[in-house]
């Protein structure tokens, strides 16, 4: 028997998630930029990691390189994290 999970509260844009365009088609997400610290030599450099959350029935086959549109900002996928429950993160670089 396999474990279905609804997650349609969680990516309803009335509730948690938001409205993004990807690759052209809208979909709903959760998008974090949290702050990020990565080391450069013995200096660190501050940033950002735009990441965007969603069901991976919602994710194209080949997502990467694909523009993502959250608001007025632009990012492109560089990265896509499938974690086998349904559920796939997108990791994004500011286009």
């Amino acid at each position: 028997m396999a474990f279905t999970e609804d997650f349609s509260t969680f990516f309803n844009a009335d509730e948690f998630a938001q409205k993004v365009t990807l690759g052209g088609v809208e979909v709903s997400a959760l998008f974090d930029a949290a702050y990020a610290l990565a080391g450069v030599g013995v200096y660190g450099m501050a940033g950002t990691q735009p990441m965007l959350t969603l069901a991976t029935a919602n994710v194209p086959a080949d997502p990467i390189g694909l523009a993502v549109q959250v608001g007025s900002s632009v990012y492109t996928v560089a990265a896509h994290e499938p974690n086998g429950t349904g559920i796939s993160v997108l990791q994004l670089e500011l286009a």
